[in-house]
């Protein structure tokens, strides 16, 4: 009887042969990537960048515009806030919650209930987290059942606020949150004099602060973590130093510390992404205005050398982006950053983001649906959510290097 050879491929083990599958599936994708990309506007994607990291975050190769594991679910409880920081993309100069279309458009808060089945639906898929956010989250009552069903859902619930309010609950925001990010750029007399906020309001935030941070030095498990979020940007670059001897003064110590280099555009390319959503979406220009703050004339000598005495003062804080030297920041701030993180962003496959009407986008304008309209996983799994995926996975938008979740990827896994 003739003998049969089998083809080498079914001589080897299931899994090896499903890995070899997956390995032409995925090169066959970053072939179909590159040539669907060439009339799109924007940097070309790094697509084996991009596909080794979703493939690292759980995506299966068979269809990388299918969702990997959400990292953020970013939750806006309110638009409104009791401060003005000038670089804030919401309230500073240029915010888009300065323009009333924005406002009459995302701001009316979606039943709170809503919300809370919300929650419920979001347990399957896993999140690392919920941040309650806004605006400042502390001017509405929603945050602490939010919070509350979280817990009793297992999730990991994070609050970010800029502190003011927080003596007035800070032992119910102990009981209910694994992590408090309070958000400081400016030591006291700087806040005064750019006008931030009501004459007291940052002995309130300190007051709150000290508070908390006894609280949880009194936890078993010291928590909830305590995380200073500092914005660098043009008008505080030079008193950094000043803000971090003022809370050791104040005896504040913080669990975590993340400087955050200012996230903007350029006019050239907000006019460019305002374009791409216009023409391949039909999709308005609101939120991406506020992402316009120019910079004025930096010392960027002068901030090397601060960013120098940081990483001294606080061995153990992160920064968004590895900028040491004078022309790194030169660079960064005048809108040269190309050589700055690497060009995929895998913020539409895990970075979920709701705003207070019920909106859920991962990318600004780019609105997936509404959870008063829809289920949450019909609109994550849906047709936009794949059209956007489909869009990042071949290009990146013009403005992708000025948005925050670009950079969120160049963080060590599973920091908060």
């Amino acid at each position: 009887m003739k003998r049969t050879t089998a083809n080498a491929d079914t001589k080897r083990p299931r899994a090896a042969r499903s890995r070899t599958e997956s390995e032409r599936h995925l090169r066959h994708q970053e072939k179909c990537g590159r040539q669907a990309a060439r009339t799109l506007a924007g940097e070309p994607t790094d697509l084996s960048g991009l596909l080794r990291r979703l493939k690292m975050l759980g995506l299966k190769a068979q269809d990388p515009l299918h969702s990997a594991g959400i990292g953020e679910v970013y939750l806006m409880l309110t638009m409104g806030c009791n401060l003005r920081c000038r670089a804030c993309s919401l309230w500073g100069t240029g915010g888009a919650c300065r323009d009333a279309a924005f406002l009459k458009a995302f701001s009316r808060p979606a039943p709170l209930g809503r919300f809370l089945t919300l929650i419920d639906e979001l347990v399957e898929f896993k999140p690392e987290y919920l941040n309650l956010s806004g605006g400042e989250p502390l001017m509405t009552r929603r945050w602490a059942p939010l919070a509350e069903r979280a817990r009793d859902r297992g999730l990991r619930a994070i609050l970010t606020t800029n502190g003011v309010l927080l003596e007035r609950c800070v032992e119910r925001v102990a009981d209910l949150f694994d992590q408090v990010s309070i958000s400081i750029a400016c030591p006291p007399q700087l806040r005064e004099r750019l006008g931030m906020g009501a004459a007291g309001h940052y002995q309130a935030m300190m007051r709150g602060l000290k508070s908390l941070a006894r609280l949880r030095d009194r936890h078993p498990r010291r928590k909830p973590v305590l995380r200073l979020m500092c914005e660098v940007f043009d008008a505080n670059g030079e008193h950094l130093v000043e803000l971090i001897d003022d809370l050791d003064e104040q005896g504040v110590v913080f669990d975590e510390t993340l400087f955050m280099h200012l996230i903007f555009n350029g006019p050239r390319a907000l006019a460019a992404q305002k374009k791409v959503l216009a023409s391949e979406f039909g999709l308005p220009f609101l939120l991406w205005k506020g992402y316009g703050y120019r910079p004025c004339a930096m010392d960027f000598e002068a901030m090397a050398r601060v960013l120098e005495t940081l990483r001294e003062r606080c061995p153990r804080a992160r920064f968004s982006a590895d900028l040491r030297s004078a022309e790194d920041l030169r660079d960064y701030y005048r809108g040269r950053r190309e050589a700055i993180g690497r060009a995929f962003c895998d913020g539409p496959w895990r970075q979920v983001n709701l705003f207070p009407n019920g909106d859920v986008w991962a990318c600004p304008d780019f609105v997936l649906g509404n959870i008063t309209e829809q289920g949450f996983a019909d609109i994550w799994e849906g047709p936009k959510a794949r059209a956007l995926r489909r869009r990042i996975y071949r290009r990146l938008f013009p403005t992708c290097r000025g948005c925050f979740s670009f950079y969120e990827k160049e963080q060590p896994m599973g920091a908060g």
